[in-house]
């Protein structure tokens, strides 16, 4: 049986619509895959922030101890020791910081009797998120004499 001209091309015109909802189909997921690559690369961005500003942070502090009494460091700037600088920075690190928890500082001996080595580790946790982030940074503080 042949099939004339007109009732072929009835069987072949949903075949276009057909071809043309898989294009948009495929576009679409294009799109999507695009659209998480962006918000995982905003939650990378936002990370990385945050890291970069506790380094800064913790570097900071550092800092202070190296121009403050090495015969007080352990008074003024450890977390134990509860002194107004340790105070001022835990207060800094929970303005700067998401979800920020208590910065641990601790003060021991050095290398020489005249050094201590202070170790500072900052947490806080991004929001939207439940993974806990970590910083963490030591330095010998040296006598200033």
């Amino acid at each position: 049986m042949i099939r004339s001209r007109s009732s072929r091309s009835r069987v072949q015109r949903g075949s276009f619509m057909l071809e043309a909802l898989i294009a948009v189909l495929l576009v679409a997921l294009g799109v999507m895959g695009l659209v998480g690559l962006l918000a995982r690369s905003m939650q990378n961005i936002d990370d990385s922030k945050y890291r970069g500003e506790a380094a800064y942070l913790a570097n900071g502090y550092i800092g202070q101890m190296w121009i403050g009494d090495r015969a007080a460091l352990n008074a003024r700037f450890s977390d134990s020791g509860g002194g107004a600088e340790y105070d001022e920075f835990k207060k800094v690190v929970k303005q700067r910081l998401p979800n920020a928890g208590d910065p641990q500082v601790t003060i021991g001996a050095g290398p020489t009797p005249t050094s201590s080595i202070a170790q500072i580790r900052i947490t806080w946790q991004t929001p939207g998120s439940s993974d806990l982030h970590e910083f963490a940074a030591s330095g010998t503080i040296g006598a200033n004499k």
